[in-house]
C-alpha cells in the first residue's frame, strides 16, 4: 500500500529529491501535496517568480500550495485532510511546528547539508568551503522545536573538492541527499529507525550570510582568502575593489581562485613580500602569508570572465592593486 508523502520545499536544494520522488518505479510512496513559498519579485522587471520547488511541482503535475506560513490553520487543515505518514522538508527556510510535525505517522523528517551536528543553520554548504572543511555531507534527521538538532536518521559524507564552489558543492549534496532520503523513507517504512541522538557539545553554527561576509580583506593568508572567495560564489560573492595605474576604481566579485602558499610547486623558491593587495610582476595578489591567483571574475555591472580578459581590460600591472569595498 502506497504511503504518503507531504512534501514542503523551496529551493534548489530540493529538486533532485523532489524529482526522485516522483520518477520511482515502484511509487511505493506517493506525494500527495507540495507546500513552497510564495512567489518572489526577482530580474530588472521585478517580476514574481516561482520557488524553483513550485515549478518543478507544477511541471511534474504534483499538486502545490504556495504559502507565507506553513504554519497557519489553512495549511494544517489541509495537512491533516492528507494524513501524511510522513512530512518531509528540504530547503524550506520556515520553522516547522510541533502541531504541524505531530500529523505524520511515521515522523516528519529533514535533509540538512551537513554532517550534523557540526553547521547547523541555513548556510552549512557555505561555511564548510569559507571554514576550510576537507569533508561535509548530508544528514535526514527527526525535526525537533530546537532547529536542525533531531536524531540522526542517516547521512552520507563527501570530501570537499579543492577548487569546488558553493553553488557546486550544494548541487552534488543535493544529489546525495537522494539516496539519503531514499534509505530514511524505507527504514521508517520498516519500522527499522533507531535515530541517533546529536552531540551538542559538538554543535557549530552557519548563520544566513549577508552581503559583508564576502568582503576580501588581504592582510590575511591567501588560503583563508581562497576559502571565503569560493564558499560565498555566487552570492554574496568574494567582493573588493580595484584600483588602476590611473586612480580608476572598479568593484568587482572574485569568483574563483587558487592560493600560492610558500613551498608548493607552483610557488618555487621564496614568496618575496609585498603589501598586501597590491599585484606582483607575476599578476598574483600579495597576501599577508601567500598570494592570491585569481581564476575568474566579475567587474561590476558586466558578465564573469577570465583574469586573463580582466588584466587585458583593465590594464591591470604590478603595483596596482586591490582593496576591500568598505575602504
Amino acid at each position: 500500500m502506497e504511503k504518503k508523502i507531504v512534501f514542503i520545499g523551496s529551493g534548489k536544494f530540493a529538486l533532485p529529491t523532489l524529482r526522485s520522488l516522483a520518477g520511482r518505479s515502484e511509487p511505493d510512496w506517493l506525494i500527495a501535496h507540495v507546500f513552497t513559498r510564495l512567489p518572489k519579485p526577482a530580474g530588472r522587471g521585478r517580476k514574481l517568480q516561482p520557488t524553483p520547488v513550485a515549478q518543478l511541482a507544477k511541471d511534474l503535475s504534483l499538486p502545490v500550495i504556495e504559502t507565507p506560513n506553513i504554519n497557519a490553520d489553512d495549511c494544517l487543515n489541509e495537512i491533516r485532510r492528507v494524513n501524511p505518514d510522513v512530512i518531509l522538508v528540504i530547503d524550506f527556510g520556515q520553522k516547522i511546528s510541533s502541531q504541524l510535525c505531530n500529523m505524520a505517522k511515521l515522523g516528519a523528517i529533514n535533509l540538512h547539508g551537513s554532517l550534523l551536528p557540526e553547521l547547523r543553520g541555513p548556510a552549512p554548504v557555505n561555511w564548510a568551503i569559507i571554514r576550510g572543511y576537507s569533508k561535509t555531507g548530508v544528514s535526514v534527521i527527526f525535526i525537533t522545536e530546537q532547529i536542525d538538532a533531531g536524531a540522526i536518521i542517516t547521512s552520507r559524507e563527501t570530501i570537499i573538492r579543492p577548487d569546488e564552489t558553493a553553488e557546486e558543492l550544494e548541487n552534488r549534496l543535493a544529489e546525495l541527499g537522494v539516496e539519503a532520503v531514499n534509505d530514511a523513507l524505507d527504514r521508517l517504512a520498516s519500522g527499522e529507525v533507531h535515530g541517533i541522538p546529536q552531540d551538542d557539545s559538538r554543535a557549530t553554527k552557519a548563520p544566513k550570510l549577508k552581503k559583508t561576509d564576502g568582503w576580501l580583506r588581504f592582510d590575511t593568508d591567501a588560503k583563508t582568502i581562497r576559502n571565503l572567495i569560493h564558499g560565498t560564489w555566487p552570492w554574496p560573492g568574494g567582493q573588493a575593489r580595484f584600483i588602476a595605474e590611473n586612480g580608476k576604481t572598479t568593484n568587482v566579485i572574485i569568483a574563483r581562485a587558487e592560493a600560492i602558499e610558500q613551498g608548493q610547486p607552483s610557488a618555487p623558491g621564496i614568496i618575496e613580500q609585498c603589501t598586501p593587495g597590491t599585484i606582483d610582476k607575476d599578476l598574483t595578489i600579495c597576501c599577508k602569508e601567500g598570494k592570491l591567483k585569481i581564476i575568474q571574475i566579475k567587474p561590476s555591472g558586466k558578465r564573469l570572465m577570465d583574469w586573463q580578459d580582466f588584466v587585458n581590460g583593465y590594464r591591470v600591472k604590478p603595483g596596482t592593486r586591490f582593496e576591500p569595498p568598505d575602504t
